[in-house]
């Protein structure tokens, strides 16, 4: 007989972390410009998870990518908010490319975000443990063909693969995480509106249609792919207009093929939780942290990564649904 602290309980709370209208919106492949309006609010989220004597937290942020000072700073709030061992605090970013600047260290007008929004993530993290319930999870994939590309064109392969965990708990749905690997910069330059881009309305359109509190998004390796047909020299790409209908194309199709996965996932309450150590022959560059959560296991990479990766990492893991989270440290494509 399984005793109750080797059953999983789980708990989720989000929080805004918008930047101000008139702020500097920045990102990798267009012109820093000031922010006039708010499409959609960038989020915090964070999914607390506990069975065994052991807590871990997954947090996600509707960034490019943040600085490693950042980075400690969101460990150190979430574990002393929340209750969770640092080595258990795993942090992941949308790859939204419509985003503040967390990667730099030095940004004089973001200072005071910059200090404030561990403090928010902090708050998001303690009223997670205060909703901690019994709860069960589960692991599955979709596919999404079609709506990413290589920028070499359409003949060459890359990772579609989606990968999906379910929690749920005793009120009912509480969380659903997944990966994709395509940038989020579906949103052209003429936009100067905060937007999470399609991560954020696939999320969003996914909570509306499983009923659960939140769903967090990981952007996987893709810094050799493009949404859509956007491959170099294609004569004739579509959605060219970089407009909101364009960024709900995409995220809807995606929380679609990602809502009809996730009915099929096997849940279960009796998981283990527990940090991974990379091996020293790990020949993947820039490892910041892995943690294995039942069969699911979250790798963290702080340089980009071509989609290649993805599929390497799935393959080097047949057991384990693979998430892992490319380019956390927010450098551009193009270095």
């Amino acid at each position: 007989m399984i005793s109750d602290s080797h059953l999983l309980r789980a708990g989720y709370s989000e929080t805004v972390i918008t930047p101000p209208v008139g702020f500097s919106i920045a990102g990798p492949e267009h012109r820093s410009r000031p922010a006039t309006d708010v499409t959609d609010d960038l989020l915090g989220r964070v999914l607390l998870l506990e069975a065994g004597g052991a807590r871990a937290a997954i947090v996600t942020l509707d960034v490019w990518g943040v600085s490693e000072a950042f980075e400690s700073v969101v460990v150190e709030r979430v574990s002393a908010s929340a209750g969770v061992d640092s080595a258990l605090v795993w942090i992941g970013v949308s790859g939204n490319a419509t985003s503040p600047p967390l990667w730099e260290t030095d940004n004089v007008e973001y200072a005071e975000y910059t200090a404030y929004v561990p403090q928010q993530i902090g708050g998001a993290a303690a009223l997670a443990a205060a909703r901690m319930q019994d709860a069960e999870l589960g692991f599955t994939t979709a596919l999404l063909p079609g709506l990413a590309t290589s920028v070499h064109g359409r003949a060459h392969d890359l990772n579609e693969t989606v990968p999906i965990m379910v929690v749920d708990g005793t009120s009912g749905p509480i969380a659903r995480v997944f990966g994709f690997g395509c940038p989020g910069s579906v949103t052209g330059e003429d936009s100067s509106s905060w937007t999470a881009d399609y991560p954020g309305y696939a999320c969003w359109a996914l909570s509306q249609a499983s009923g659960a509190e939140g769903c967090m998004f990981i952007a996987g390796p893709s810094s050799d792919i493009r949404p859509f047909d956007w491959y170099t020299d294609n004569p004739a790409p579509t959605h060219t207009e970089r407009i909101a209908s364009d960024v709900q194309a995409l995220g809807w199709l995606l929380a679609t093929q990602v809502g009809v996965a996730a009915q099929g996932a096997l849940l279960r309450r009796n998981i283990e939780i527990k940090a991974v150590r990379p091996d020293e022959g790990d020949a993947q560059p820039g490892i910041t942290k892995a943690l294995s959560i039942g069969d699911g296991l979250f790798n963290s990479f702080t340089e980009p990564l071509p989609s290649e990766i993805g599929t390497a990492l799935a393959e080097a893991s047949p057991d384990s649904t693979v998430f892992p989270c490319a380019n956390l440290g927010g450098a551009p494509f193009d270095r």
